[in-house]
C-alpha cells in the first residue's frame, strides 16, 4: 500500500473516521492506521534506518495517537501532520538515546536504496548521486544539526512541501526555506572539503 499523502480528499475521507474513532469505533481506528501506517514506517525507516525500529516508531505514533484521539483538533492540523509530529517525537528521544541518524538512499549501493520501503518510490533525482559519492553524502548529512537533517528527510525523501512542514515541525515556511539552502550550504562546504566535485554533486547544490 501506498502512503496517504496530506490532501483535501484524503482529510476529507479521514474525517468520518476520526470522528467515529474519538467517540470509540475500533473499526474507525483499523482503517486509519492501515491508511496512514506505510507513510509512518517510511518516515522511521529514513530516519533510523532499521526496520524493527521503523515498526517501534509505527506502533508508538499510533499508540499515542490513540491515547490523545480526544484531543486532536482538525482545525490546527490535518491528520496527517499531526502522525508526523508524533512520529519525529519518538524519533528524536530515540537519536537522542543512540546519537544515530542514517539515510538510506545517501548509503553504499545496495544498502538501503528504499526499495524495501512500503512504496519503493526512490528519493528525489537531486540525490540520485552515483554509487561513489552516496557514502560521501551520508557522511555529510551525519555532520548537519538536527533541525537540518529533519528538513532534507521530510523534503527530499518524503517529498513533503516545504508549506507542509512548517506545520509538522510548528515553524514558518521561510524557516524551513532557511534551513533547506542552510542544509545545502554546509552539506556541499563538508563535501568541498572531501575533495568531491562534478556534475552530480552540483545537482544537489542546485536541488531547490
Amino acid at each position: 500500500m501506498k502512503p496517504i499523502r496530506n490532501s483535501p480528499e484524503n482529510e476529507a475521507l479521514d474525517s468520518g473516521l476520526i470522528e467515529r474513532w474519538q467517540k470509540g469505533d475500533a473499526a474507525a481506528f483499523e482503517t486509519l492506521y492501515n491508511r496512514h501506517a506505510p507513510m509512518i514506517y517510511r518516515l522511521g525507516w529514513a530516519m533510523l534506518r532499521q526496520a524493527q525500529l521503523a515498526e517501534d516508531v509505527v506502533q508508538e505514533t499510533f499508540l499515542r495517537a490513540h491515547k490523545a484521539r480526544r484531543r486532536f483538533d482538525p482545525s490546527r492540523a490535518s491528520f496527517g501532520t499531526w502522525l508526523y509530529q508524533i512520529a519525529l517525537n519518538y524519533c528524536r528521544s530515540h537519536l537522542r538515546r543512540k546519537r544515530l541518524l542514517t539515510i538510506p538512499w545517501l548509503t553504499e549501493a545496495g544498502e538501503g536504496t528504499g526499495a524495501d520501503l512500503p512504496d519503493g518510490r526512490p528519493g528525489p533525482e537531486g540525490f540520485a548521486l552515483r554509487n561513489e559519492y552516496r557514502r560521501a553524502l551520508w557522511q555529510a548529512v551525519q555532520s548537519l544539526s538536527n533541525p537540518l537533517r529533519e528538513v532534507i528527510v521530510l523534503h527530499y525523501y518524503m517529498e513533503i512541501p516545504a508549506v507542509e512542514i512548517a506545520r509538522i515541525l510548528n515553524c514558518p515556511e521561510g524557516t524551513i526555506y532557511s534551513r533547506l539552502h542552510n542544509a545545502r550550504r554546509q552539506l556541499a562546504q563538508y563535501l568541498d572539503e572531501q575533495g568531491i566535485t562534478g556534475d552530480e554533486f552540483a545537482e544537489v547544490q542546485n536541488a531547490s
